[in-house]
């Protein structure tokens, strides 16, 4: 399935790309240029990629016969997948940013706002990869002890 493949690299380089951003503008102090996180994200997820691909090359490929509840699994673990990270960033946002707000009820207000923004936000880029992993993993019955799916692969 090159589309859940594709999905899937889109889903990780987004996500690294606004991990590095945020993380380049705190280390920095200020606003860094556009390509100094850009070119690691791509990079990193390339990286991945080939090394998911190559070492487990039937990863997120299903049978002929399981692409109906591939989509389907492969949905629902997206939508957990984001519920549970929206939760999880907006609650360290709200956490991380409300001592910067000092007494001030005025910051304390906007950093709750900035709080739900990220929740909001942040999970949309990492929830497809998250659900597609977990959808194939389910579809394909589980992993056998030998490392293999259960579902013979089909492109």
């Amino acid at each position: 399935m090159t589309v859940a493949r594709t999905v899937f690299c889109l889903s990780l380089a987004a996500t690294l790309f606004w991990a590095f951003g945020f993380a380049a503008e705190r280390i920095a102090g200020a606003e860094p240029p556009l390509w100094s996180y850009v070119m690691p994200a791509i990079a990193v997820t390339a990286l991945l990629a080939f090394a998911i691909f190559r070492a487990w090359p039937r990863f997120l490929r299903v049978a002929a016969g399981t692409k109906g509840r591939f989509v389907r699994r492969a949905a629902a673990w997206t939508v957990v997948a984001y519920v549970i990270g929206a939760v999880s960033v907006g609650s360290l946002a709200n956490w991380l940013l409300h001592p910067d707000a000092g007494s001030s009820e005025s910051l304390r207000s906007e950093a709750s706002l900035a709080a739900l923004i990220l929740a909001l936000w942040v999970p949309l880029w990492f929830a497809p990869a998250i659900g597609l992993c977990l959808g194939w993993w389910q579809a394909a019955g589980g992993v056998r002890p030998d490392g293999a799916s259960v579902p013979e692969e089909v492109s």
